[in-house]
C-alpha cells in the first residue's frame, strides 16, 4: 500500500538516514515544559534543561537559526548556533521542518530581544514529519475538516486542546465527589440483551457465539438497581451511552454519562448531590461560579427549583388543563393525556430558553416509567432534570422500588409503543425478578458529562468536547 508523502521532506529523510542519525529517535527524558520556564525564569535563567516539542515556526539567519518549540503547555523559542555545536547537531539543524518533533539540550536565556529561550547545544531528532503543516487560517479553517483531522486540529488550535484537558478536569473533580460522598465505582455490560433505563432507540449487534442479537448499552440504570438489591448502598457508573439517533450540536450517538444510585435515598438527596457535581466540577475547571457560554453569562452559585406546571405557567401564562392539553396535541398528534401534554408544551416551547440552572420537577407519569408516584397526585412522579444554557444536564428520580407497580409500568409502556411512540422502554422480566426479592428505597440520578463538559469549557457544539466525535464518512458527503 503506498501513501504520497512530501518528496522534499523524504530526500531530508534519507539524508539524515546517509549521516546515521535515526530520524524517528526512542525515549527522551525532558525535564521542564515551556510553562514551567516561563513562569520560573528568574531561578531558572543560565541553567541547563532538557526540552522537547514540535516544531510550529523556524527562522534561519545563515548560521544561526530560531525555532518555535511547541509542547502540551505551550511554545519557547529555541536559539541555535553552529559555533556551539558539533557536527551531528548541525547536520540534523539543517534538516528541520515545521512539524518535526525534536529533544533539545540547551541553556535558558533571554536574548537581546528579551525573549526567553533555550540556546541549543543539541538536538535530537525524535520524529521526522513526512507532510507538512496546514496554516492556522487557510489550511484547518472548515470545521468539519478540523474534527477529521483532530490531531491536527490540537496542534493548530490550541483552543481545542485546551478544551479537551479542561474537561478532564471536569471529569476528574466528578470522581473526586463521587469518592468523597462513599460512592463505588462499578463497570457495567456494554452488551446488553435487553435494552432499558432510558426511552431511546438503541444500536443492535449480533453475538455469533450465542447466535442472538444484543444491544449497545442505552443508560446503566437497571444493572446498577441490582447492585441495591445486592446490598451496595452507593453505587456509580461513568462510561459510554449508545443510543441510535440524530447528531447535532448537543446529541453524539455515543456519549459520557455518569449515573449514581443511593439507597435510602431519595429525590432531595440526588438533587444536592447533583448541585454539588454541577458547581464544583465546572468551578474546578474555572475557578469560577460564573461561566460564560456563547454570548450569555451563567450563573452556577444559584440553582432554581420549579415544577413543570410552574414553567410552562410562568412562561407560556397557561394553567389550564384543558388549554394545556389542546397545546400538546397541536406540537404532538400522538398526545394522548394531560401528563403527554404539558411535558411535550415544556419541550418544545420552554427548555430551550433556560440559561441559569433550574431544576425541573414534578413530571408526568407517562414519561416516567422508572420512578415513584406522587402519592398527593399520581398523576406524576418524583423526579427531576437539571437544565442549563437551554440543556439538560442531569436527569434524577425517587426510584420505584415496587415490582407489581413496575410490571404495570412496563405494560403502559408497551400500550404507548403500540401507539407510534418509538420511545418507550422494553419489559425486563430479569430486572423484575431481582426487584422481587427486595430493593431498598432510593435516589438516582443521570448526568451527561458531555453537555457538562461544553458549559465548563464555554463550547457551543458536543464535538468540541469529544476527541474524535462521530462524522458522516466521505462517501455520505
Amino acid at each position: 500500500m503506498e501513501f504520497k508523502f512530501d518528496k522534499e521532506r523524504l530526500e531530508k529523510l534519507e539524508r539524515l538516514k546517509e549521516e546515521g542519525i535515526e530520524p524517528y529517535g526512542s525515549r527522551f527524558d525532558l525535564e521542564l515544559h515551556s510553562i514551567d520556564i516561563k513562569e520560573n525564569f528568574e531561578k531558572l535563567e543560565g541553567k541547563d534543561t532538557k526540552v522537547a516539542g514540535r516544531i510550529i515556526a523556524k527562522r534561519d539567519h545563515g548560521k544561526i537559526k530560531f525555532i518555535d518549540l511547541q509542547d502540551e503547555e505551550g511554545s519557547i523559542q529555541v536559539y541555535f548556533s553552529e559555533k556551539h555545536a558539533d557536527k551531528k547537531t548541525v547536520k540534523t539543524a539543517e534538516e528541520l521542518d515545521t512539524g518535526d518533533i525534536i529533544g533539545v539540550t540547551g541553556t535558558i536565556i533571554k536574548t537581546k530581544t528579551n525573549e526567553i529561550s533555550i540556546d541549543a547545544k543539541d538536538i535530537t531528532i525524535l520524529s521526522k514529519a513526512l507532510l507538512p503543516m496546514p496554516s492556522r487560517w487557510y489550511g484547518l479553517e472548515d470545521t468539519e475538516k478540523r474534527y477529521r483531522k483532530r490531531y491536527l486540529d490540537f496542534i493548530i488550535n490550541r483552543e481545542s486542546l485546551e478544551k479537551i484537558k479542561k474537561g478532564n478536569i471536569i471529569l476528574s473533580k466528578i470522581r473526586e465527589i463521587m469518592e468523597k460522598n462513599k460512592y463505588i465505582e462499578v463497570i457495567v455490560p456494554i452488551l446488553q440483551p435487553i435494552p432499558g433505563g432510558a426511552n431511546a432507540k438503541p444500536f443492535i449487534t449480533h453475538y455469533n457465539s450465542l447466535d442472538r442479537d444484543f444491544y449497545l448499552k442505552i443508560a446503566s440504570e437497571r444493572y446498577l438497581k441490582r447492585m441495591l438489591v445486592g446490598g451496595f448502598e452507593r453505587v456509580f457508573d461513568i462510561s459510554k451511552n449508545f443510543r441510535n439517533e440524530g447528531v447535532d450540536t448537543r446529541h453524539n450517538p455515543e456519549f459520557m454519562m455518569m449515573e449514581a444510585y443511593q439507597a435510602y435515598g431519595d429525590l432531595s438527596s440526588m438533587l444536592q448531590l447533583t448541585e454539588e457535581i454541577v458547581k464544583e466540577s465546572v468551578y474546578a475547571a474555572n475557578k469560577t461560579y460564573q461561566v460564560k457560554f456563547g454570548e450569555k453569562m451563567i450563573d452556577l452559585s444559584k440553582f432554581q427549583i420549579k415544577t413543570m406546571e410552574e414553567m410552562v405557567k410562568d412562561n407560556l401564562g397557561i394553567s389550564d388543563e384543558v388549554e394545556i392539553i389542546k397545546r400538546g396535541k397541536q406540537i404532538d398528534s400522538k398526545v394522548n393525556s394531560y401528563g403527554e401534554a404539558v411535558n411535550a408544551v415544556f419541550e418544545a416551547k420552554i427548555s430551550d430558553n433556560i440559561v441559569n440552572p433550574v431544576f425541573v420537577t414534578k413530571f408526568p407519569i407517562e414519561v416516567s416509567p422508572l420512578a415513584k408516584k406522587i402519592e398527593s397526585d399520581p398523576r406524576f412522579v418524583y423526579r427531576f432534570e437539571l437544565y442549563i444554557a437551554g440543556m439538560e444536564i442531569a436527569n434524577a428520580f425517587s426510584e420505584l422500588n415496587d415490582p407489581i407497580d413496575q410490571i404495570s409500568r412496563f405494560e403502559e409502556e408497551a400500550k404507548r409503543k403500540n401507539r407510534g411512540i418509538d420511545e418507550t422502554q422494553e419489559f425486563d422480566k430479569d430486572f423484575i425478578e431481582s426487584m422481587g426479592y427486595g430493593m431498598p428505597p432510593a435516589g438516582g440520578v443521570g448526568i451527561g458529562i458531555d453537555r457538562l463538559q461544553m458549559i465548563g469549557t464555554d463550547s457551543k457544539s458536543i464535538k468540541e468536547v469529544i476527541p474524535f466525535p462521530q462524522l458522516r464518512t466521505f462517501e455520505e458527503q
